[in-house]
């Protein structure tokens, strides 16, 4: 029961340590230990996570996950399906388990520009020896990460009735205190489709065949000055070449580092940059370093700025006047997918190139 443990709440904790050895205890009223009424107002646009499993019942928290959807008042507060959720992800590095970490749901929220998230979990056994389960639910705003509501409590089935419909009955009685809570009236655009379509986008192109399709496409409609294209061979740089004379920005593919560190480790997309450059005598590039976020924002940003200096030394080495280039570290900002996979951190550990207007 790792969620109760971490609770703070004294009751909380007492009520841990009788579970594991003693029958549920009777029926009692369900409170919360922690909610915010205020700031729970302002979430009208919520992340649903499916709600962990730890327990021998394989549908409880799919019921849990159910119960919690279809209490949520719609005309106050918007919800992005789970199986909407899922489906951006599938097929994909980051495809989505049965249920989904505390962690992973705020990085989703944050990626999907909802107001907050709402998750938990179901654990304990139903079956054997002194079953008993228990769910918990947290609910924290976005970006902050500010816990606004938070309980616990043992699902006990009354006579005759079925684990599922205790389940439902003991979430719903959980979550309510938040639920009655949540948002206000009003229309508010939710979930938004290009944040949408986005994280898909990301998340497909961290399969390699993928990704080596996509390197292989025709070149897109729109060809830079004639005196320029002659120069590029590759549809990459083709295509880099008319995003930065648009004023766009591009993701350097195939330019990585050794772990956490400014050290270069692949640098094919810096040459493609130098080729696009040395083709294009008067453009200017800034070059914007990226990291998956470790929770110490100063050390991310300087990490950030150092992988954009060093990408920048790099062109200089490859002929690239100085003038034309600049450096810069946004930190643990903007990721491009959730860091909960090794191949999603390393895909927010990236550099990007504009031509400042």
């Amino acid at each position: 029961m790792r969620s109760l443990a971490l609770t703070t709440a004294p009751a909380l904790a007492l009520l841990l340590a009788c579970a594991g050895a003693h029958p549920a205890p009777a029926a009692q009223e369900v409170s919360p230990y922690l909610i915010r009424p205020a700031e729970l107002a302002r979430v009208r646009c919520l992340l649903l996570a499916p709600i962990e499993s730890a327990t021998d019942a394989p549908s409880a928290a799919a019921a849990a996950t159910e119960a919690l959807a279809a209490s949520v008042d719609r005309a106050r507060t918007q919800v992005l399906p789970v199986s909407e959720l899922r489906a951006m992800l599938a097929d994909t590095p980051l495809e989505l388990g049965e249920g989904v970490s505390g962690g992973t749901a705020l990085e989703l929220a944050e990626l999907l520009g909802a107001d907050g998230a709402l998750y938990g979990t179901v654990e304990g056994r139903s079956r054997g020896r002194d079953p008993g389960l228990a769910v918990t639910l947290r609910l924290l705003l976005t970006p902050g990460r500010e816990l606004v509501f938070a309980a616990s409590t043992f699902i006990e089935p009354a006579a005759g009735e079925p684990l599922e419909a205790a389940v439902r009955r003991s979430v719903v009685d959980l979550a309510r205190p938040a639920l009655d809570r949540l948002g206000a009236p009003g229309v508010q655009g939710c979930f938004d489709r290009g944040r949408r379509d986005s994280l898909r986008g990301a998340a497909v192109a961290l399969r390699p065949a993928q990704l080596q399709a996509s390197l292989q496409a025709p070149p897109p409609p729109v060809e830079p000055p004639a005196a320029a294209a002659s120069a590029l061979q590759t549809p990459r740089q083709r295509d880099w070449a008319r995003r930065l004379a648009e004023r766009g920005r591009v993701t350097l593919d195939e330019v990585s580092f050794t772990g956490r560190t400014a050290e270069l480790a692949r640098e094919v997309g810096l040459s493609d940059l130098a080729l696009v450059l040395a083709a294009s005598p008067a453009l200017t590039v800034r070059l914007t370093g990226f990291v998956d976020a470790s929770g110490d924002p100063f050390t991310d940003s300087r990490l950030s700025l150092a992988m954009a200096q060093a990408a920048a030394r790099r062109l200089v080495e490859l002929g690239i006047d100085p003038g034309r280039l600049s450096a810069a570290g946004r930190g643990g900002e903007n990721p491009l997918v959730p860091n909960f996979t090794v191949r999603g951190r390393t895909a927010n550990r990236r550099l990007e190139a504009s031509a400042p207007r």
